[in-house]
């Protein structure tokens, strides 16, 4: 009788526990935010689609001519893809992005203006040849660049674009890129070995030449116009 009176009441506990589980395991909703529901539809939201249009342009701004010129038909196709997603939740920008937006368009009709022109009219090599040693100097011979040196070779570049950019004409401005995109191979080839001060300089000089080539195309663009 006791074993049977302790069965009951063990199975009596048992019951009122399995409810009490069930009530604690009811569904719960939450709330999501537009923006949020946005991401896990898409993957990203549209500040970081931005943010990876700007990555994916200077990583094609610092490639040599000739990887640039065989992938081109594909780049065009990104681009669009990218700006087409962007351009679906514009809205959504501040307005200092929708300013940077418009202006990495910009950028990047300049340079696949520049990259059409290069096409139809090849560098000169004897001519690329000069220029390069005029820009970098002691470190003409790009493919010999130690990682040590890497950040004096931008220096040396910079030294030159910033004193004589103003007497450069479109097509002075297309060897002078040239040059800069086999620096940038050769960066990469290194960048490892390098310190983390000087990836942070070549980084900012890296970003002022950009600043100067597109004020420079922005000017002839400007001179085309009133011609």
């Amino acid at each position: 009788m006791k074993f049977a009176a302790a069965l009951i009441v063990g199975l009596f506990l048992w019951g009122c526990e399995g409810n009490r589980t069930a009530e604690n395991t009811e569904e719960i909703t939450v709330d999501v935010p537009a923006d949020t529901a946005r991401v896990e539809r898409t993957g990203r939201t549209v500040d970081e689609r931005l943010e990876s249009l700007r990555g994916w342009m200077n990583e094609k701004v610092e490639r040599g001519d000739t990887a640039i010129q065989r992938e081109m038909p594909q780049i065009k196709e990104d681009f669009r893809q990218r700006s087409a997603e962007i351009e679906k939740n514009l809205d959504s920008l501040s307005a200092d992005s929708k300013v940077e937006y418009n202006r990495m368009k910009q950028r990047y009709e300049r340079w696949e203006n520049r990259q059409e022109r290069r096409q139809n009219t090849p560098l000169d090599a004897a001519e690329l040849g000069q220029w390069q040693e005029q820009l970098l100097r002691e470190f003409d011979d790009i493919e010999t660049i130690e990682p040590q040196s890497m950040r004096e070779a931008y220096l040396t570049f910079m030294g030159v674009v910033r004193a004589k950019r103003k007497n450069w004409t479109q097509s002075d401005w297309d060897y002078v890129d040239n040059v800069y995109g086999r620096l940038n191979q050769r960066r990469r080839q290194v960048e490892g070995q390098m310190s983390n001060s000087d990836r942070l300089k070549v980084r900012a000089l890296q970003a002022e030449y950009l600043t100067l080539e597109g004020a420079a195309d922005t000017q002839s663009m400007m001179r085309n116009m009133r011609n």
